[in-house]
């Protein structure tokens, strides 16, 4: 197996063999109920991925950030399923999100974390309350640095099983041989060491790879790697092509590519220059999994380019020597409850 700081295996068969019946049972019940789901950081994507997937089964879902959410009215929030993703339950703005879902709906908000030691605040929260929404599946041996990577994958991984219960997890025990192909748009093979010059990259999605692309731009952002750009590929289509076409030797396009998506891969590149540096990250499934799938692959990219730039996202470098714990102290609480949700009249 290639080597690579995520521990793959683990992860794989931790999610294969954990009990998420009961994480199904909220999905799947009073369907035709829209959910919000949030989270911040790593948990965006995943907020978004479950977003997904209960959209695909035919209900209306939406994925904001905890200040977003905050910002919804109580009528929106008590007509809704809430789900709220943390790994550890104890981060600010989850905490504050879990307490006015509780205090609003409680008898349709869910928590969704990865730990069940003394610090989940939300946890406690939940059997406070006395509901029995609180999914915290124990026993699982994630390890998590400055940027999230294995939580989002164990997520990811949990997730496919709870929507696709016939989800055969064990293939992704072994890592695929050529996880993304780099090249330039005329079919010249590339190098990582090739985009040393790229300095922003446009990462293209159609369906399964929406939240996979909003997970790897965190990691290329939190990690100080690079700035990227998430957009559809339909939106590309509709001028932020420019972007593109303006800065062609230091900007590489990124296609997440599932079997809905080839031909209209194919149709974006023959109008992009020979010259555009392209990575393409591809799945042959067309299934909850092609998420987990292209996630695998898009983090074997994020490590391979950490390595290959001297980047540590365990522990990123900040040279401009920022303060790690005051973004955090930003009374992010206090102003919420000062300035309540978004009204009209």
């Amino acid at each position: 197996m290639k080597n690579t700081p995520v521990n793959f295996p683990t992860i794989i068969s931790e999610a294969a063999a954990a009990d998420v019946s009961s994480l199904r049972e909220f999905f799947f019940s009073d369907p035709s109920r829209p959910l919000i789901a949030t989270g911040s950081g790593g948990a965006e994507a995943v907020g978004d991925f479950a977003s997904l997937l209960y959209g695909a089964r035919r209900g209306m879902s939406l994925s904001v950030s905890p200040y977003t959410l905050n910002s919804f009215s109580d009528s929106a929030l008590s007509t809704s399923k809430v789900l709220l993703v943390s790994k550890g339950g104890h981060n600010n703005d989850i905490v504050f999100a879990a307490k006015r879902s509780l205090s609003v709906n409680p008898s349709r908000s869910a928590s969704f974390t990865l730990y069940t030691g003394e610090k989940n605040e939300v946890r406690k929260l939940f059997l406070k309350a006395g509901s029995t929404l609180s999914f915290d599946i124990p026993d699982l041996h994630v390890h998590d640095g400055f940027v999230s990577t294995e939580s989002t994958l164990m997520y990811f991984a949990l997730l496919s099983r709870v929507f696709d219960p016939d989800c055969d997890l064990r293939k992704y025990s072994t890592l695929p041989e050529v996880p993304y192909k780099v090249e330039l748009n005329d079919g010249t093979p590339l190098s990582l060491a090739d985009l040393h010059g790229v300095n922003h990259f446009v990462f293209l999605h159609g369906s399964w790879g929406r939240p996979v692309s909003k997970a790897l731009e965190g990691k290329f952002f939190e990690s100080g790697m690079a700035p990227s750009t998430v957009v559809d590929l339909r939106n590309y289509c509709h001028g932020r092509f420019i972007f593109t076409s303006n800065h062609l030797e230091e900007s590489a396009v990124v296609f997440f590519v599932s079997p809905r998506e080839k031909d209209l891969v194919r149709r974006v590149r023959e109008f992009l220059p020979p010259s555009t540096k392209i990575i393409t990250i591809e799945t042959e499934s067309d299934s909850p999994e092609a998420s987990l799938d292209q996630l695998i692959r898009s983090t074997l990219l994020f490590t391979d380019l950490c390595e290959e730039r001297g980047v540590d996202f365990s522990s990123p470098s900040n040279k401009g020597r920022i303060d790690k714990r005051k973004p955090m102290w930003i009374p992010f609480i206090s102003e919420m409850k000062k300035n309540g949700p978004l009204t009209l009249g």
